[in-house]
């Protein structure tokens, strides 16, 4: 990798380090999420701290007088040379005033420390021109789609049948390994640290859904998970190997949601043609947002690439905060 780093020197009275503790990240991070109203909840932390490797790769600028974090960013690295860029975000006093400057260079040290080699981003139209200063390329775009309540806007009409070869399970009857792997080849990501008890499935918000054979439960061929959000439920991922299976999935796990009076909120990969419409086909709506999917110089991982099995079996991706 061959990132060019930015001047390297830190503001005045601050200085950039790895997060030292999960309470030290939820102190910042929390009350920016809602200030920023970017619809997350408070355990996502939980699940961001232990993939950025329990802190390490959070990184937090911080006053050396009161030793106060008042920005962020993530520089998720995963062991096959992928990367991320997540939660990169300043205090509003101190936006400005370069401590964004001296984040980036953090991140980008990270990325050159643990020679990573995709490194991608998901952006605002807002921030495109400013990442493409720092040699991201915009290459795909991901469609914020939201839905309203189930006690407000239930869902109607037949449910489609998967034949007799495919049954769906709860998502915590398979095999992690397996989920990790289905991840990797829709995405790129090798997010083992992902898909664990300790990360994700320790939560009590979290749930979801698999497809697997009738004949051999261990053959997976689709999932989605749930996880709660501020204002209601987050979507994604949402794999499958057909539109058929990917309406049962996404249908079962709304339907499934405990909470009937919260909203929907998920991220569409657009450059699978079937996104927008299957989640349309269940009274979803485009949100009015876009994320810019941007990759640094260019390179994108197969799997994301046009042809690759994200382009046709991915219709939700897991967040925009980790790729």
């Amino acid at each position: 990798m061959n990132m060019s780093s930015l001047p390297t020197e830190e503001p005045s009275g601050f200085a950039v380090r790895s997060a030292k503790s999960l309470g030290e990240v939820l102190e910042l991070w929390w009350p920016l999420m809602k200030e920023l109203e970017w619809n997350r909840d408070h355990d996502d932390a939980i699940t961001h701290y232990h993939v950025a490797r329990k802190g390490s790769n959070w990184l937090l600028v911080v006053s050396n007088e009161s030793n106060k974090p008042e920005g962020c960013v993530v520089a998720f690295t995963y062991p096959n040379s992928t990367g991320w860029v997540g939660f990169f975000c300043v205090n509003a006093p101190y936006r400005g005033k370069g401590l964004g400057r001296a984040l980036w260079n953090g991140l980008e040290a990270s990325f050159r420390t643990s020679n990573t080699t995709f490194i991608g981003l998901d952006g605002v139209e807002q921030q495109v021109n400013t990442y493409r200063r720092r040699g991201f390329v915009d290459l795909a775009l991901i469609n914020l789609m939201t839905r309203p309540s189930l006690e407000e806007k239930p869902i109607f009409g037949e449910i489609q049948t998967l034949g007799d070869m495919k049954v769906v399970v709860d998502i915590r009857n398979v095999d992690v390994k397996a989920l990790a792997e289905m991840d990797k080849a829709h995405t790129g990501f090798d997010r083992s640290a992902l898909w664990t008890e300790e990360a994700l499935f320790s939560r009590k918000d979290a749930y979801g859904l698999a497809i697997v054979s009738s004949a051999d439960k261990t053959a997976l061929s689709g999932y989605v998970l749930v996880r709660r959000s501020q204002h209601g439920h987050r979507v994604g991922p949402l794999y499958a190997e057909t539109y058929v299976e990917a309406l049962n999935l996404l249908r079962a796990a709304t339907e499934a949601a405990m909470d009937r009076v919260g909203s929907f909120i998920a991220e569409i990969f657009g450059t699978n043609p079937n996104g927008k419409r299957l989640f349309e086909e269940l009274g979803w709506n485009w949100a009015g947002i876009d994320y810019h999917r941007m990759w640094f110089e260019g390179r994108v991982p197969k799997e994301q690439q046009e042809g690759g099995r994200g382009a046709v079996g991915m219709f939700a991706t897991f967040d925009a905060a980790e790729g």
